[in-house]
């Protein structure tokens, strides 16, 4: 079972969010998954997936969970292409731009920022290493944290070592944003457990073994 920290508060891009309603729903429920069968039935609003996972596996838990937005790192051939499948289509496009011992980058920027905005979410995405591309990562995190819809998740669909996001607490600089990180269990014997941050940037939910994360969080205040 994941672990709860005791901090936890209680209190071209497409923006289909323009839209919607200012106020925030009273809670949003998220999954941190490795298979589209460890979602539950009552559906989350924020399915994420590690680096490395498949199209059919995003297809599977969108024909399944249809309202919800769901993350990851699809592997194609090799590559790695960001997915933030909402409402039939992947709303960013975006490719893994760091290559590592298993995959190979594309070298370059995308064209738009991977942040997607919807009802009174803004969900932006950074693959894995790619958070270490500090002018991209840094652009990505600002533009969520400026968003104007309440609810601000950062997901990093990952296969990362123990040495990445060591500590209870990932930086300031992410202030005001969930961040949800994915991290597949296939590549690294000692690996970085899967965690939800609070807005401040401490870990609240934290993987213990290889089970999947299912957090329902307050309304940000």
């Amino acid at each position: 079972m994941a672990k709860t920290g005791p901090d936890m508060q209680r209190v071209p891009e497409f923006n289909v969010g323009d839209l919607a309603s200012p106020k925030a729903a009273m809670s949003v429920a998220i999954s941190v998954v490795l298979r589209a069968d460890e979602i539950p039935a009552d559906s989350p609003d924020l399915i994420v997936f590690p680096e490395g996972i498949s199209w059919d596996q995003i297809h599977f838990a969108a024909a399944r969970h249809p309202h919800a937005a769901i993350v990851g790192g699809v592997d194609e051939g090799g590559r790695i292409r960001a997915a933030l499948w909402h409402a039939g289509a992947n709303r960013i496009d975006y490719r893994k731009i760091g290559t590592d011992g298993r995959t190979k980058g594309s070298g370059l920027l995308p064209q738009a920022w991977p942040v997607y905005e919807v009802d009174d979410l803004c969900v932006g995405v950074l693959l894995c290493m790619d958070i270490d591309f500090a002018v991209f990562s840094r652009a990505v995190v600002e533009r969520i944290q400026s968003s104007q819809h309440p609810w601000k998740f950062l997901c990093v669909p990952a296969n990362m070592g123990s040495y990445w996001f060591e500590g209870s607490n990932i930086g300031a600089h992410l202030a005001g944003i969930h961040v949800i990180v994915c991290n597949h269990t296939n590549f690294h014997q000692v690996r970085c457990a899967s965690f939800v941050t609070n807005t401040t940037g401490s870990k609240i939910h934290i993987q213990e073994n290889h089970e999947p994360i299912h957090v329902k969080l307050p309304a940000p205040v």
